[in-house]
């Protein structure tokens, strides 16, 4: 199966030129959002602008990215991360959530039972800097998460810049983890390796809301999947089975499900796949093996962390109890309010409810429909999990943009064709340039993106005028 992007065709846009031109974009971004006393429209204008130019770039070397030595994509990563390391905490104030609990672990509490308004006090300068949609609300994350934020606590205090740092350097790892495992999982599939490390590690959203955005998430998709890349290393069709790194493997992947549950989906996939290639006495060893690896990882960290199981609590309820705008489920809930206010009924909450139980069962009914295709050996494990991922975030009740780098992780080292793997840089660009990054009024944000979009369109018909910018054609891959 041909499994590379189209060969680009006679250009002047090279790859050195698209990875400045980003790099321009980047530090644009980091400067006009640093505080140095712009009007708020014309730090959306010129954040978005320098997005744009960032997101266009990446999406212009995905049309070279196969014919590019993985360790130029490297470079390419290492410094469109490095300005981003030293800019403010963009696109979210999570990481203001993350320091108050590490906090509230830090001082005893139990973050399982008390919100930072209740244990730091409402009052607290770390409390009136969490959203105050969480001030309230337990921590909805696992104990390897919560455990480590604690350690940046005791080492930072309420400090907020080493405390961002820190959890810079956590996101980080993941971000190292993701460039070690992507290359080798794409080879396993038959993906180019260089496409992969394009489409997932260079991806846009990876520098927004790991490195930027100092989000969890990055360090949870780097252990999942490092750790399916360990586990199918050591259950390799050629030669003997290596338990050690099929154990490991499962380690990593328990440790990242300990930071947020939807983790272990990875894990459930290539259980399957390990499950229907195994003996009979093979299988009875992964249907027992898994489970309890994952059980034994999470009863130590629970244990060993002192945090106990309170997180088991509250896994179906903090995150839900905020309704988000993006989640489709809830989008339908809001069309029914809004019908049942005209006739001075208040509908919202329940329709929502509604929905979003009708989503968990479709969602459920899609992940077991992929499983059983996985076990007939009908698709790959990492495409049926990438699948999974998808439709968590279709029918779950809360999406953020950095969510979808749960599902492009996988899916770009598991996609085949070239059109799937555009429509999913489509996507990503799209939730590239979807969150402002700063706050404003709803028309210094309409007229700060107006400013961005004539920017850059002009720069567009600049380049289209002169023969400088590619078209993206598809043809069909051959068998």
């Amino acid at each position: 199966m041909q499994n590379v992007l189209p060969a680009p065709e006679k250009t002047g846009l090279t790859s050195s030129a698209l990875h400045w031109a980003g790099f321009l974009g980047i530090a644009v971004l980091v400067l006009v959002t640093s505080g140095i006393g712009l009007p708020s429209v014309l730090v959306v204008a010129l954040g978005v602008t320098g997005m744009a130019t960032l997101v266009l770039s990446w999406l212009g070397i995905g049309r070279l990215a196969a014919g590019l030595p993985e360790r130029r994509l490297y470079w390419i990563a290492v410094s469109w991360c490095a300005p981003l390391l030293v800019a403010r905490p963009l696109f979210s104030g999570d990481i203001n959530s993350y320091l108050a609990q590490g906090l509230i672990a830090a001082k005893g509490f139990d973050t399982y039972l008390v919100g930072p308004a209740e244990a730091l006090g409402a009052d607290s300068p770390v409390t009136l800097e969490v959203s105050h949609y969480w001030r309230d609300t337990p921590a909805p994350y696992g104990p390897a998460f919560v455990a480590l934020a604690r350690t940046i606590a005791h080492l930072a205090g309420d400090a907020f810049v080493p405390t961002v740092l820190l959890h810079r350097l956590l996101g980080l790892a993941g971000i190292a983890l993701l460039a070690w495992a992507l290359p080798r999982l794409a080879r396993r599939v038959g993906v180019s390796p260089s496409i992969a490390l394009w489409l997932a590690l260079l991806n846009p959203l990876v520098l927004w809301h790991i490195v930027a955005g100092v989000h969890n998430d990055g360090l949870m998709v780097g252990l999942m999947v490092a750790g399916l890349e360990l586990v199918l290393m050591g259950a390799a069709k050629t030669g003997a089975a290596r338990p050690a790194l099929i154990a490991a493997g499962v380690i990593a992947v328990s440790a990242a499900a300990n930071i947020k549950i939807v983790a272990v989906a990875g894990l459930l996939f290539v259980g399957v796949d390990l499950f229907r290639r195994a003996t009979p006495a093979g299988r009875f060893a992964v249907a027992l093996g898994l489970p309890a690896g994952f059980a034994a990882v999470t009863v130590a960290i629970s244990l060993g962390s002192g945090l106990g199981f309170g997180w088991v609590r509250v896994l179906s309820g903090v995150s839900g109890q905020v309704h988000s705008w993006m989640a489709p489920t809830n989008e339908l809930g809001f069309l029914v309010g809004g019908v049942g206010k005209i006739f001075g009924a208040d509908l919202t909450d329940g329709a929502i409810k509604v929905f979003s139980l009708i989503g968990a069962i479709l969602g459920l009914a899609v992940g077991a429909r992929l499983l059983w295709l996985t076990y007939r050996e009908k698709m790959h494990p990492l495409y049926g999990a990438g699948l999974t991922f998808a439709a968590m975030l279709v029918l779950g009740p809360v999406v953020q943009p950095w969510y979808l780098l749960w599902t492009v992780a996988l899916l770009a080292v598991s996609l085949t064709t070239d059109r799937g793997r555009w429509i999913l840089a489509g996507i990503s660009a799209l939730f590239g340039v979807l969150l402002p990054p700063a706050n404003g009024g709803a028309v210094s944000l309409a007229l700060g993106y107006l400013i961005a979009v004539v920017l850059i369109g002009g720069t567009l018909f600049f380049l289209k005028r002169r023969n400088l910018l590619p078209e993206i054609r598809f043809r069909k891959s051959r068998t």
